[in-house]
């Protein structure tokens, strides 16, 4: 028969070592508590007559106490070990948030600060926060000039990450920086899945935004407020205000006066632009670093969007027993109050049999005479 707990079973003997350590102490406290009561009575009477000063005094009466003490510790020790045995049919659902991730895949991106580059640094902390949310959904936009969706919202993490390392700055192929346009395709991924599943709760999604904040065209800050109808706006900033040079090809000059073909660009962080399309969205802004400390802090905000169930299934598992242990041990320490109060009448008891005794011995002796 299988039996599991709460902890994998290959840490079975450091627990079970933990509970016999603890139950060896538990026993040297009860008879170092016995031998301490002991003492006190010694102080009144020599333990020799102890017997016979107190009548229906008998020191086996007490053992039962501690018995009752450290097997109630080890059956509630073991119900908070939850065994696990036997097999039924339980119905595991399974719950989710929706995250969609909007990566600038822009020729700024390719600038190397942070190092190895923008894009790189970007998928690395992507993929932090794939391994922190599980199970949530997670879906792709890769946007430039214009903006595409990579990979649908799915559970399937290894799809996505997949999509993930295909990503670059070829992967559109107009070229500029258009936040507004990857703002307005989640705007669509949300209203497809509405129409799709009828799901309109917006409290369960979240939009990740990662970009140096370059913005060419477009009004992003306008559709980030428009977007938080359907879910709120995080931002990563990738880079710093003090940029970084970045070569200009010649059919980027096209998409801004600013811009020459075969020519360098010093391609800054826009902060400013971000904080406020984190605020139009109703989100948070963070800008990245070495540390991944924006990574956690923008998980702890997914995390208070609201989960929901995406999927249940029956399924054969094993069945938790920590009832059985736990009743044992409640019945054990019950057992210890009652005992406490029978004890008083037990010493009674004893010495009515012992004055019964000695009435007998008398009379036995008188008629002998």
């Amino acid at each position: 028969m299988h039996i599991g707990f709460a902890f994998p079973n290959s840490s079975l003997p450091f627990w079970m070592g933990a509970l016999a350590l603890a139950t060896v102490a538990l026993v040297f406290a009860l008879r170092a508590l016995e031998r301490r009561r002991q003492s006190r009575l010694g102080r009144f009477a020599d333990s020799s007559l102890v017997p016979r000063l107190l009548v229906g005094y008998d020191a086996a009466v007490r053992r039962p106490l501690n018995l009752l003490a450290t097997g109630g510790f080890i059956l509630l020790a073991l119900a908070l070990f939850q065994p696990h045995w036997g097999q039924a049919w339980q119905e595991v659902s399974q719950t989710s948030r929706d995250v969609l991730i909007l990566l600038d895949t822009s020729e700024s991106m390719r600038a190397t600060n942070p190092l190895p580059d923008r894009l790189e640094r970007a998928k690395q902390e992507i993929t932090s926060l794939l391994e922190r949310a599980p199970g949530d959904r997670f879906g792709l936009v890769a946007f430039s000039g214009a903006a595409a969706l990579q990979c649908p919202l799915t559970l399937d993490q290894g799809y996505f990450r997949a999509v993930l390392n295909a990503v670059d700055t070829n992967t559109i192929s107009r070229e500029g920086t258009d936040i507004a346009s990857a703002l307005r395709e989640a705007i669509v991924v949300f209203e497809e899945e509405q129409e799709r599943t009828g799901d309109y709760d917006r409290n369960s999604r979240g939009v990740l935004l990662i970009s140096d904040g370059e913005q060419v065209s477009g009004d992003a800050v306008a559709v980030a407020e428009q977007l938080s109808e359907y879910a709120r706006v995080f931002v990563i900033g990738v880079g710093n205000p003090d940029g970084a040079v970045v070569s200009v090809p010649n059919w980027m000059g096209a998409y801004s006066n600013r811009l020459r073909g075969n020519e360098t660009h010093v391609s800054r962080l826009d902060e400013d632009t971000l904080m406020r399309v984190a605020t139009a969205g109703n989100g948070a802004y963070a800008r990245s670093q070495v540390d991944s400390w924006e990574i956690d802090q923008i998980y702890e905000r997914f995390k208070s969007l609201a989960a929901r169930d995406v999927s249940g299934a029956l399924r054969l598992r094993l069945v938790n027993r920590y009832q059985w242990p736990l009743a044992g041990a409640i019945l054990c320490l019950v057992g210890e109050g009652l005992w406490l109060v029978v004890m008083p009448w037990l010493r009674r008891w004893r010495l009515w049999r012992r004055s019964s005794s000695i009435a007998n011995a008398v009379e036995g002796g008188t008629q002998h005479a």
